[in-house]
């Protein structure tokens, strides 16, 4: 027996010292963990934490108020004069992070019909329904610089009513100088649904919703151009063709490329 414990004593002992000799030397094995490789943020993608979404939700809609009107977002603690100042060719921090952070949310954010609370009260309402139908034509609307076209704010048309009436389905005939027409009760009723997308913006602005996260956003041109809600999170492959776009290109390349990356760009705001 005493023997035994001399073997494990001079095993332990040969251990030890073995363990002191690997340390001096720099050589102790340890348990450590394999270093990962830091995850490479996606191709033209940008942060977007909680500050910035919480300061999107103190944007307003506000009715451009010119030929037909229609609603427009306007960044926090801006008016919409100053904001328009900046549209004709002005330059702020505070403009590009709302560029940023809005083309985020046209691109990823969801947006459904819904009962939403107003709180503060928005223009003197405390709740607004949001229908599919408002839905629609907010995603079909012709937006340009976040900003609904106030002179043909649904398409082509003059009358913009035949223009909600096409998106929306409703039936479009023609009198009898071939001139489109809905008839005076259907023209009512897309005056008021008109009117409704002040708060339907609104009820955007603040219920829309997105994680903070990372988000693949095309750049500031075309995100004024183009850019719409699409009210649902665009596809993995728009996302994909746009990323390829975007990689093809390079920092130096030739028109046909820049040509490629534009159009794929402007798919990521299109409509299925």
């Amino acid at each position: 027996m005493r023997w035994i414990h001399r073997r494990d004593a001079l095993a332990l002992s040969a251990a030890c010292a073995a363990s002191a000799l690997l340390a001096a030397t720099g050589c102790e094995q340890k348990n450590v963990p394999a270093a990962s490789a830091p995850t490479q943020p996606s191709p033209g993608s940008i942060e977007i934490t909680q500050a910035d979404i919480d300061w999107f939700r103190r944007s307003r809609a506000e009715w451009i108020d010119c030929e037909s009107g229609a609603p427009g977002m306007v960044p926090p603690d801006m008016s919409l004069e100053q904001y328009e100042d900046l549209l004709d060719g002005g330059s702020s921090p505070a403009f590009d992070r709302f560029v940023n952070v809005t083309t985020a949310f046209f691109l990823h954010a969801s947006f459904v019909a819904g009962h939403y609370t107003f709180e503060p009260p928005f223009a003197q309402r405390t709740a607004f329904d949001v229908t599919d139908e408002h839905i629609r034509l907010l995603r079909r609307a012709n937006w340009l610089s976040f900003l609904i076209d106030c002179k043909r704010p649904y398409g082509d048309f003059t009358h913009f009513e035949i223009d909600m009436a096409d998106i929306l389905g409703l039936p479009v005939t023609k009198d009898a100088k071939g001139y489109a027409q809905i008839g005076k009760e259907a023209e009512k009723r897309m005056d008021a649904l008109h009117a409704d997308m002040l708060p339907t913006l609104q009820a955007y602005i603040r219920f829309a919703r997105l994680n903070p996260g990372r988000y693949v956003v095309p750049g500031r041109g075309v995100a004024q151009t183009a850019g719409r809600p699409l009210c649902r999170p665009v596809s993995a492959t728009r996302l994909a063709m746009y990323q390829r776009a975007l990689a093809a290109a390079g920092p130096r390349s030739d028109s046909h490329r820049v040509a490629a990356l534009d159009e794929a760009a402007r798919a990521l705001f299109a409509l299925d």
